[in-house]
């Protein structure tokens, strides 16, 4: 098959297989990035573009963070003052709101800390992301679009099970949802195989790193499984968060 017939998304894999970590998580994470560098230096005015942003209440944690990057503070200013002028609106249009009459709902609401107060809760729900984050939103189409090419061009010509069998794999909950999308056996075979090998590695280099923290073998010096307990760590629950680029 020639290369031209690849999908982009084969092309991104087979690259991201060739570097460290779950080949997912990396692409994400620049797609995201991506995403923030575009708002912060051509979308900062973009009117439709704040005004998802603020009914979303900005982004959540993990991608508000990423607007921190080196130059960008300005274009973070101006973001972050639209959000907090929206929750400013959404606090002076929402009062205290008793409801009227009285019932035995009531009673017990006061009683039970868990319950909202019913007189707060429309300010509370007014206060919440109306829209999901929208980087998260970007963020799924991508990795639905990932997971797509994955089991598609994982057999067949040039296919990509060996590339895969050879890396880091994916962590467990991007494998899961690959697992998942499998359209058939030969396809279900060749990705777990794959990621069998890739966690039978992963258990040999943590089994040598336990041996040699023990005081028999403190004398030998750690090789490729001196950070195996990272790579465990990311294989069970996905890459670490991304710092500031400051």
């Amino acid at each position: 098959m020639s290369r031209e017939k690849k999908s982009a998304g084969y092309h991104d894999l087979r690259q991201a297989f060739g570097e460290p970590g779950c080949a997912f998580c990396r692409l994400l994470a620049k797609h995201a990035d991506g995403y923030i560098d575009k708002m912060l230096w051509e979308l900062v005015n973009d009117i439709d573009g704040r005004a998802e942003l603020n009914r979303a209440r900005g982004y959540c944690n993990t991608h508000a963070w990423m607007l921190v990057r080196y130059g960008a503070s300005l274009g973070a200013a101006i973001i972050m003052d639209g959000v907090i002028g929206a929750v400013l609106r959404v606090v002076e249009s929402e009062g205290f709101k008793p409801p009227s009459g009285f019932s035995l709902r009531q009673v017990w609401g006061a009683f039970n800390p868990s319950q909202p107060n019913p007189a707060s809760a429309p300010l509370a729900e007014a206060l919440a992301p109306q829209i999901p984050c929208p980087v998260c939103v970007a963020v799924q189409k991508s990795e639905a679009y990932l997971i797509q090419a994955l089991v598609k061009h994982l057999t067949g010509p040039d296919n990509l099970a060996a590339a895969y069998q050879a890396s880091d794999g994916l962590c467990l909950p991007h494998f899961r949802e690959a697992v998942a999308a499998v359209p058939n056996e030969e396809t279900f075979t060749a990705l777990v195989e794959a990621q069998k090998s890739v966690w039978q590695r992963l258990r040999a280099d943590l089994a040598e790193f336990i041996r040699k923290n023990d005081h028999r073998f403190r004398g030998e010096a750690f090789g490729v499984e001196g950070d195996a307990w990272l790579r465990a760590i990311e294989a069970v629950s996905g890459a670490a968060p991304p710092k500031p680029n400051k």
